[in-house]
């Protein structure tokens, strides 16, 4: 019960509440949540179209999860991370170092080239794009075409940990419509932001469905030298999560909001556990 609806929800949940979000990404939170490989897979079944029932299940929680992560990110969390940054970067934070505990047990050697590959391959573009300046450009003309590329680029990041989609269209211009056209068609939908979300949407499949294959690829040649290549990713995620680039708060409710995290995580991972005992 738990793995078949509960864990894909939440996980597709999270993963849509912080796609909105510049420097934040769902590729971390698929891996911390326990359906990164899962995902994979079922994404590539789906492409080869021998998808089986479980896994059209799957897909269809985890995009359930997501729409509505989608819509609440671009209404209530965007307000969070605008109002209160330095505490809401301190719940993330918390999250993702206590599973790196639990990610651990995923390797059998750990192996120190594939770990910094991935960990500099997120620190490295975050360090030339500072975190504290990551804003949202407004187009205000469209190019379907390059919305359509930009698509395609930030679908292939949407599940790469550590590689925030967002990030990606602030830097090509096009995260401010995006947002602003999920907020505005929960409400009151025109046909200019159906469009907008309908080419962007249609390249980020695509571009879902590309790294999917590469990922499974890679997974069949050399399993633990990806896996330490995603903790390295992982690893990585922290350095734009670090809440002193977002602000300034109190040690204290600091320290707070990485426990709530770490217990957040913390009852997702106990809940499995159960299931499967």
């Amino acid at each position: 019960m738990y793995e078949i609806y509960i864990r894909p929800l939440i996980a597709g949940l999270l993963m849509g509440i912080v796609s909105t979000i510049p420097g934040a990404d769902s590729g971390t939170i698929s891996v911390i949540t326990g359906v990164f490989k899962r995902l994979v897979d079922a994404l590539n079944d789906l492409g080869k179209l021998k998808l089986k029932r479980a896994d059209v299940l799957f897909l269809i929680i985890v995009g359930i999860g997501l729409l509505g992560g989608l819509v609440i990110g671009s209404n209530v969390l965007v307000w969070a991370f605008e109002n209160q940054p330095f505490y809401t970067y301190s719940f993330f934070f918390g999250l993702i170092l206590f599973a790196l505990f639990t990610l651990k047990n995923e390797i059998e050697s750990f192996r120190i080239i594939e770990f910094l590959c991935g960990l500099l391959l997120v620190v490295i573009p975050y360090m030339i794009v500072k975190p504290s300046s990551m804003g949202a450009a407004d187009p205000t003309h469209v190019n379907y075409i390059f919305l359509f590329i930009s698509g395609i680029i930030a679908g292939a990041t949407m599940i790469l940990p550590g590689v925030s989609g967002a990030l990606i269209l602030t830097i090509l211009g096009f995260y401010n419509g995006a947002i602003q056209a999920i907020g505005r068609i929960t409400k009151q939908p025109a046909l200019s932001d159906v469009a907008y979300l309908l080419v962007l949407g249609v390249g980020a499949i695509i571009g879902l469905f590309i790294i999917a294959r590469l990922i499974e690829m890679w997974f069949e040649r050399a399993k633990e030298s990806i896996m330490n290549f995603i903790i390295g990713l992982v690893v990585g995620s922290l350095y734009q999560m670090t809440p002193s680039f977002h602000g300034n708060g109190n040690t204290g409710l600091m320290l707070v909001w990485f426990a709530i995290g770490a217990l957040f995580i913390m009852i997702i991972n106990i809940g499995g556990a159960r299931s499967n005992a």
